[in-house]
């Protein structure tokens, strides 16, 4: 009996001592034109929460990616080529786009196979990309980078907002940075390259 209570009162001592977390409001980047300007070229997505069921299955297939935003004639839509690892299959998306809603801060990404509504959020780093993804009632986030491997820093403050916004550990994805799959169709023995034609309206 002694041993268990010292045991929980060890157990509550450590909670006392825990560091709270530092918790700040998402707050949403302006989107203009020079924001979209800063925002083109390549980008590395580092990893991914979400509390939706579905899209941590599709999370848990991805081992790495990562894709270019163009520039375009459309005002509004941005062309999207996306690089992904899904298992042991690459897969280079050259269907998806962007189009920007400029009024309320958010971004939609039109996909092969879905769309998705995310806001883009300010960042400490200006090398990261930090997007709540709007979907009802369930909580998500992600973030890409410049560089396929970001600082402890960067990683931190993602780490911290999917904390505050009540995501678990276990709901959260990091992508792995080895064995990217190549942008255009080889001939690789290692890869099987699946490519998605675009269709961009």
């Amino acid at each position: 009996m002694a041993l268990t209570c010292i045991a929980i009162i060890l157990g509550l001592a450590h909670l006392l001592t825990a560091k709270p977390l530092d918790c700040e409001p998402l707050v949403p980047e302006t989107i203009d034109n020079a924001t979209m300007t800063k925002l083109l070229g390549k980008w590395f997505y580092v990893a991914g929460a979400s509390q939706h069921p579905h899209t941590l299955k599709e999370m848990e297939l991805i081992k790495n990616a990562y894709y270019f935003i163009y520039p375009s004639s459309h005002q509004d839509n941005f062309p999207v080529t996306q690089v992904m690892k899904l298992k042991d299959k690459c897969v280079v998306d050259n269907s998806s786009y962007i189009s920007v809603i400029w009024d309320n801060f958010t971004m939609i990404l039109h996909g092969p196979n879905k769309t998705a509504i995310a806001q883009l959020n300010k960042s400490r780093s200006e090398d990261t990309m930090t997007l709540y993804h709007i979907d009802g009632t369930h909580k998500e986030l992600s973030i890409s980078a410049r560089a396929q491997n970001v600082s402890t820093e960067q990683l931190e403050e993602f780490k911290t907002q999917v904390a505050c916004l009540g995501l678990k550990e276990e709901e959260t994805f990091y992508s792995l940075d080895k064995d990217l799959c190549p942008m255009e169709e080889e001939s690789d023995k290692k890869h099987s390259v699946e490519l998605v034609e675009p269709s961009l309206a």
